[in-house]
């Protein structure tokens, strides 16, 4: 019986370690099935996948654990997390957070949405837990130059009440906004300048 991820004490585990028993995939084919949806130095190019890329690593651990005891429901992620053991996910999460952050946007920024999703961000304290950067610490994940698209569905999720947390914060943090403030919070997060 595997043990529960929150009560384990962290494990560490090289990418490089084993033994795997017979038949298993390695760590490295594992760290390759993260990488070909969520692009190899972390930055999806799919609107509906996270980058992963610098995100903390406590947080990487966190959704790789709900995945696997099925606490967050996404049919691939499921299958890959369902036969991990604590020390692979501790391992995949050091994998993850050593990747690169996204980089600034370099497009155009519409300073009207920029500004109405910066007063959002504010008026709901984003940065008290996300970081005044939106760097991610701890559980919280990093938002800096996260997909829009990505963005909206989290909060929809976590406003439906589908996604679930280390904490309920999320879920009074996004009660009440509409679907043009998601669009305007998600634009502001995916754009901002450091």
């Amino acid at each position: 019986m595997r043990s529960g991820l929150a009560a384990a004490a962290p494990l560490v585990l090289s990418i490089a370690a084993g033994p795997y028993p017979s038949g298993a995939q390695t760590l490295q084919d594992k760290i390759a099935a993260c990488t070909a949806c969520h692009g190899e130095t972390g930055q999806s190019q799919d609107a509906n996948v996270p980058s992963i890329g610098g995100q903390p690593k406590l947080f990487v651990m966190y959704q790789l654990f709900f995945y696997r005891e099925g606490r967050r429901a996404n049919p691939e992620m499921n299958t890959i997390t369902k036969d991990m053991s604590d020390a692979e996910l501790t391992a995949i999460s050091e994998y993850v957070a050593g990747l690169p952050a996204p980089p600034p946007s370099s497009r155009a920024v519409d300073e009207a949405r920029y500004r109405r999703g910066a007063e959002l961000a504010d008026k709901r304290i984003c940065g008290a837990c996300h970081n005044a950067d939106y760097s991610g610490r701890e559980q919280m994940p990093r938002l800096a130059g996260q997909g829009e698209a990505y963005l909206v569905k989290s909060f929809r999720a976590y406003q439906a009440g589908t996604r679930i947390g280390t904490q309920a914060a999320m879920a009074e943090a996004v009660r009440g906004l509409s679907d043009s403030d998601f669009a305007d919070l998600a634009y502001y997060l995916a754009h901002f300048r450091r």
